[in-house]
């Protein structure tokens, strides 16, 4: 039998007794599962009951939910078991306090499970929360739940020195309904629920953070941007609201709750993120891919939140590692990408008819690379009205390659030494005036190299034309790119199926049209090239604008409408940071592919702002390249939506 420790709660200070054995089954259900002494913590005091029990319920039980997972139902002893840090791991002070899920009708425990383990590896303490359920019908905005999980936030406080944790780092991280209590405490900690009890309930119920694992029940009905009432969004702002990173994946039928919360909260200005990964449906956590890999942007997250510590995010990374290790080698379907063997990279000579701007990005690698235009003839088109443009060099203050004022578009063949027969065509930014070549085009077709992937930088005509859509020339000259290149694949030693897009801000929102205007011809054909299909076979939208208009009804561009099936989007990448004004619409584009069912990553990420590329003083916005090359590598792999066997 596990040596159990037990906290008396009815007075300041706690006073430590040992027992021989759990008193409710789920306490033994969890000791049993995860295998390690704790501390086992009631909520309320024995006389008189927990407050706001409304209803009888019967005795409390462990079994199989419905799902074939073990839960506990029919709690009337709320309480928290407390897992230090196995033996050979310095604690750290951090807890976390995890609310499982279970529809408030029980509490899976497979999750909590595996966030102990987690916690355990970084020197956390982990206290699952054993709160009330099932939910009473005479108990709205979920009080009674809200009443344990408020009344778990300030023993923990009044109980710290104790138990050796520190009460200024305590994060709540909760799945399915527990996401929706652990929001609900975030924002409601300091309301009423309960008459006070003891001195315990003069601390803060405040957790210092959030973690909301697919959170459920944020709006009402569930497919829609209303917000639960009870969780009072009106109050959000970043002195009441604690840090919150939430993640889901784009088919549960809850991400329009995550998706509305993270425009609530970017609104108030509350530090926040927000991570949806590709199909894989509602619940699960360490045992689901990609769905695992929130734990990295969580840890560092937290760490910029003050509540781990650099050497916690490290271990927390390599916590994930090893779990994506186990997950490779139990699905043979992954790997590395195969490349070929290596290229030799042949010099080019700088041709006379280059243009002023494509002598400057040559310059930018050695060897230079191959420089296509993308128009037979002068370069040129005769219905261009700006035809005449003479291409220039706007300086900036940072000393970076911009250009304007083209009218012979060209693309810049970047190859790698290994290419692993993928391509994509990157359209840089510019508020369709100009083109920021260099860290929107010329540095990202380098990471795309450094990946084995063959990436075609295009100098696409900026700036507008006078009467004309901004996008008209634009998008003609992508249609044209992804054309040439598909139609030259073999040259350019790549697969015709696997040509993406990526764009970053206006290049986003062109890289967008590709996928919604590509069976619209935007220019009459002139040669065989333009008989090649030009609809991407991926798509890369970082900070993407002009996606959204506020006279539509769904918020979207006219221009961005539904095609006629999920077979006929391309699995889209998205990134953005949460200070960017172009956030809200990512977040929107994302519920229009959510609708149409299509294998959609979003990463909202707390900061960088907008146009910063690649570059490390984009803040935690800088970390998009690392989810994008997991998904990237993923979509050659094919390794999405499985569920690690045996992983526990």
């Amino acid at each position: 039998m596990l040596r159990i420790l037990f906290l008396s709660l009815l007075l300041t200070p706690l006073v430590v007794c040992q027992r021989s054995h759990a008193d409710s089954p789920g306490e033994q259900a969890m000791q049993q599962l995860l295998d390690r002494d704790a501390v086992v913590i009631p909520l309320w005091p024995d006389d008189g009951g927990p407050p706001n029990q409304t209803q009888p319920v019967a005795a409390e039980t462990v079994a199989d939910s419905k799902s074939g997972k073990p839960a506990i139902g029919n709690v009337t002893k709320p309480s928290m078991v407390l897992f230090a840090p196995p033996p050979g791991v310095e604690a750290t002070g951090t807890t976390i306090l995890f609310a499982p899920g279970g529809a408030y009708g029980r509490l899976s425990l497979p999750n909590a499970v595996d966030v102990c383990h987690w916690a355990g590896a970084i020197g956390a303490h982990c206290a699952v929360l054993k709160y009330r359920v099932p939910r009473a019908a005479d108990d709205p905005g979920h009080r009674v739940p809200l009443s344990d999980a408020q009344r778990a936030v300030r023993l923990l406080r009044t109980g710290a020195a104790d138990l050796g944790i520190d009460g200024n780092k305590i994060i709540m991280i909760g799945s399915s309904a527990g996401g929706h209590l652990a929001f609900n405490l975030a924002n409601n900690h300091d309301e009423s629920t309960y008459p006070a009890q003891d001195a315990a309930d003069q601390h803060s119920a405040r957790p210092d953070a959030v973690v909301l694992m697919y959170p459920a029940y944020l709006t009402q009905p569930t497919g829609s941007l209303t917000a639960d009432p009870s969780l009072h969004l009106d109050r959000l702002s970043p002195e009441r609201t604690p840090p919150t990173l939430m993640t889901v994946t784009r088919s549960d039928k809850f991400t329009f709750g995550a998706v509305n919360t993270m425009l609530r909260l970017r609104q108030a200005k509350v530090p926040a993120e927000l991570h949806v990964y590709p199909d894989g449906g509602h619940g699960g956590c360490f045992d689901k891919y990609p769905l695992m890999e929130f734990v990295r942007p969580a840890a560092r997250f937290l760490k910029d939140h003050g509540m781990f510590t650099e050497t916690m995010q490290q271990q927390s990374n390599a916590f994930l590692d090893r779990l994506q290790a186990t997950f490779l080698k139990r699905n043979p379907v992954s790997g590395d990408v195969a490349k070929s063997a290596a290229a030799e990279i042949e010099p080019v000579t700088p041709s006379a008819d280059w243009t002023a701007g494509d002598r400057q990005l040559a310059a930018l690698r050695k060897p230079a690379p191959e420089i296509i235009s993308l128009w037979p003839g002068d370069g040129k088109r005769a219905d261009d009205p700006g035809a005449e443009l003479s291409e220039e060099l706007p300086q900036r203050p940072d000393g970076l390659v911009r250009i304007t004022n083209v009218s012979r578009p060209t693309i810049h063949v970047w190859r790698p030494e290994r290419p692993d027969g993928r391509a994509v065509i990157l359209f840089p930014g510019g508020a369709y005036n100009a083109l920021a070549a260099e860290h929107e085009g010329t540095q990202i077709a380098q990471w795309l190299c450094d990946q084995g992937i063959t990436a075609f930088v295009t100098k696409y005509r900026v700036p507008r034309r006078e009467g004309m859509d901004k996008h008209a020339v634009a998008l003609q000259d992508a249609q044209r790119a992804i054309r040439l290149v598909r139609s030259r694949a073999d040259s350019f030693n790549v697969d015709p199926q696997q040509i993406g897009v990526l764009g970053f801000s206006a290049g986003g929102n062109l890289a967008t049209l590709t996928v919604h205007l590509s069976d619209r011809q935007s220019y009459p054909p002139g040669d065989s090239i333009d008989a090649v299909r030009a609809n991407p076979d991926f798509a890369i939208l970082i900070y993407p604008a002009y996606l959204t208009a506020d006279d539509t009804a769904d918020g979207l561009d006219p221009l961005i409408q539904r095609l006629k099936s999920s077979n006929d989007y391309p699995p889209i990448y998205l990134a953005v940071a949460a200070d960017d004004r172009f956030a809200p619409d990512s977040l929107h584009y994302l519920l229009h592919l959510q609708r149409a069912k299509v294998p959609a990553e979003l990463h909202v990420y707390a900061s960088g702002g907008h146009g910063k590329g690649l570059r490390e003083i984009g803040g935690p916005f800088a970390q998009w390249t690392q989810s994008c090359a997991r998904w990237l590598a993923d979509l050659q792999n094919g390794t999405t939506n499985v569920i690690v066997k045996g992983s526990r």
